[in-house]
């Protein structure tokens, strides 16, 4: 068993020896594919509900196909069967999505589940045990995204205390001079 000091050397060791398969199935993987550890795109992530992304050959300028698992994941099955998915979607033609050949080779390839949302199960592991067996652990430990908190706004809130008018501006406005209230003519007062 080797024993690999990145998430890319794994996923690349994976992609070694699950590539002549899908050639073996009439779906050859394409030459040029780059695997990585990250986020998906921002909309992706604002949900944490894509784990997975490619990016077609054609949106790159060198002409690879992307792809990207997210840090969430640490399990190796949720991983490998997640790189299975995106490199169905590199092995077919741009703007398949997960409709036409998509589903039967999700089938071919003992995933389980909706074509959009595919996932490990029994089959699966039977297939693939020997190669995964093979890589030994996956390095990485799973990215807890929810300690991370969001940023909140950067504007302080003025208001009027006989009528409520409310204005908001920047701390380096507010340092300088609060506005006055159109109907009063008195100071804002910053509140919480």
């Amino acid at each position: 068993m080797i024993i690999f000091e990145t998430r890319e050397q794994y996923l690349n060791a994976f992609l070694s020896e699950i590539r002549p398969l899908f050639g073996s199935l009439g779906y050859p993987l394409p030459e040029k594919i780059r695997l990585t550890c990250g986020f998906p795109s921002q909309q992706a992530r604002s949900m944490l509900r894509r784990v997975g992304e490619h990016w077609h050959g054609s949106a790159s300028e060198d002409d690879t196909h992307e792809i990207m698992i997210s840090p969430v994941l640490a399990d190796r099955w949720d991983v490998l069967s997640t790189l299975v998915h995106e490199l169905i979607h590199a092995a077919l033609p741009a703007g398949t999505g997960h409709k036409g050949d998509f589903p039967k080779l999700c089938r071919l390839l003992h995933l389980e589940g909706k074509p959009t949302q595919t996932e490990h199960g029994e089959k699966f592991i039977e297939a693939f045990s020997e190669i995964v067996d093979s890589l030994g652990d996956y390095p990485h430990a799973r990215l807890n995204v929810s300690t991370r908190k969001a940023q909140g706004t950067r504007m302080l809130k003025a208001c009027c205390p006989e009528c409520g008018y409310t204005v908001r501006l920047t701390k380096k406005w507010a340092d300088i001079a609060l506005p006055d209230c159109p109907v009063h003519f008195t100071d804002l007062t910053l509140s919480e």
